[in-house]
Order: C-alpha cells, then sequence, then structure tokens
C-alpha cells in the first residue's frame, strides 16, 4: 500500500476491524461490523465476494455478454 501510495494509486479495501493499515491508509475502504467476534473473517470474506460479484457483473465494466444474458 505504500507503494501504491506513492505512485499516486488509490487504494480501496474490505476489513472486519476499523483499527488496522488498510482502515486508515485506503482511498476508499468498507469496514464490515462485527456481529459475532468468532465470525470476523468469514463475514468480512462474505462481502467481498458480494462487491467482487457486483464489479464482474456491472453493465459498464463487462466486455463480453454472460451465458445467461445472451440471446445468441
Amino acid at each position: 500500500m505504500q507503494l501504491a501510495k506513492s505512485v499516486g494509486a488509490k487504494i480501496t479495501g474490505i476489513v472486519g476491524r476499523d483499527g488496522g493499515y488498510t482502515a486508515k491508509v485506503a482511498d476508499a475502504c468498507v469496514i464490515v461490523p462485527t456481529v459475532n467476534p468468532d465470525h470476523v473473517t468469514p463475514h468480512t470474506e462474505s462481502i467481498c465476494a458480494v462487491v467482487w460479484h457486483l464489479l464482474v457483473s456491472h453493465p459498464k465494466l463487462k466486455a463480453n455478454a454472460t451465458k445467461w444474458e445472451s440471446t445468441k
């Protein structure tokens, strides 16, 4: 992240705790609230999967039609 900052890149993050390095230095950071302290990692990873899915299926970002959306 230090290298990214030094070259002017933007940093985004999804984290399970608000006191970590990523939460402090990221330009945009989603902090997943702790529902159960025993499941911080799985809850955070599930939100990562949702965000990833939203990104890869966004119509403006898709390069090719997906099979279930194609009319061919």
